[in-house]
């Protein structure tokens, strides 16, 4: 269902479409559809997908951090004669009516393979689009988004296969390690001692594992890991902690695209973008490229100083250039 036309952008040139799609639970999920004005043919298409947390379709969690990446890369899709369709996650921002009144609900909402089944009506959703090409629709994820984009097209393989992927800032080993890497990496910002280190780190491995073997939080996570591990988040992390990006990466056939910045505190270039690098390099006919960006941040951002986060500010119009180029080019061949 298309709902009232949203704001124009760059000169009239974009047009944002206010959508509700449902998953396949019936959830509703709110979303933006954005397309070139005045297009009278089809055009090809790609679903954003953002990361982790209480991300909302633009790239943001308001009202601390608003990096504006999937809002930002919509548009620069659509001057390049892209649609694009992103939407708010499951019980989260404009879909926070529809979360469950039981806490205990939580733990089938969130698992995981519900926030595939909402890629995929996203995705069903753009391929239904008078404007868009069925043919020619890829997907795109940031981050967290981007392991959502592997396993979703691993479950497609065939005649709903995407045609491309992209994936910005995406982990390239298992979840428990870039977890691990992340926390080591806080608590050395935060001065922790050496003892401190230690027990945190291997209270997290030991949460991680509990979680792994039977889908459920235990119940003696140390208050400083509470944030990371709501009680109805096991089900969720046991399937995540399943994947292997690698595996999943070499297993699709088609275009992939990796947007990584060396800068990146979160996903490490070396560990995790090199990783994916060299396993689609393994591909028989492989098709994939590599963009390293330097001095950009996790939120693809170009730092300005060494302090700068590189959360906030535009996407270098060079990298939106040249991801409009690529998909165009892989879209529609």
């Amino acid at each position: 269902m298309i709902g009232g036309i949203g704001d124009l952008r760059a000169a009239e040139t974009i047009l944002n479409q206010q959508v509700i799609l449902n998953s396949n639970d019936g959830t509703p999920l709110a979303g933006t559809l954005t397309i070139p004005a005045n297009i009278t043919f089809k055009i090809p298409g790609v679903v954003l997908i953002q990361g982790s947390g209480p991300t909302d379709r633009d790239g943001n969690q308001p009202p601390v951090l608003r990096p504006d990446l999937l809002r930002q890369i919509a548009d620069a899709l659509a001057q390049n004669g892209i649609a694009s369709l992103r939407y708010d996650k499951r019980g989260m921002h404009a879909n926070a009516s529809h979360r469950p009144a039981n806490l205990e609900d939580y733990k089938t909402f969130f698992a995981w393979e519900r926030f595939i089944d909402d890629a995929f009506a996203a995705y069903n959703f753009l391929r239904g689009q008078g404007i868009v090409d069925a043919d020619k629709v890829g997907l795109l994820g940031h981050s967290e988004g981007g392991l959502i984009v592997l396993d979703l097209a691993s479950r497609l393989r065939g005649t709903e296969t995407p045609r491309a992927l992209v994936l910005a800032s995406t982990a390239g080993r298992k979840i428990d390690l870039v977890i691990r890497e992340q926390l080591e990496r806080l608590l050395t910002e935060q001065k922790a001692t050496p003892a401190q280190r230690r027990y945190f780190v291997a209270a997290n491995d030991r949460v991680l594992k509990a979680i792994a073997e039977t889908g459920e939080v235990p119940s003696d996570v140390p208050p400083g890991l509470a944030g990371l591990y709501p009680a109805y988040i096991g089900p969720f992390l046991q399937s995540e902690l399943r994947l292997d990006p690698v595996a999943l990466a070499q297993g699709f056939s088609g275009p992939v695209l990796l947007l990584q910045g060396d800068a990146d505190r979160q996903i490490s270039p070396k560990y995790d973008a090199l990783a994916l690098d060299r396993a689609l390099r393994e591909r028989s006919n492989d098709d994939h490229a590599l963009l390293m960006l330097p001095r950009t941040s996790h939120n693809l951002k170009r730092l300005q100083s060494d302090e700068d986060p590189g959360i906030e500010g535009d996407i270098d119009p060079g990298i939106l250039s040249q991801l409009s180029e690529w998909l165009l080019k892989k879209l529609s061949p």
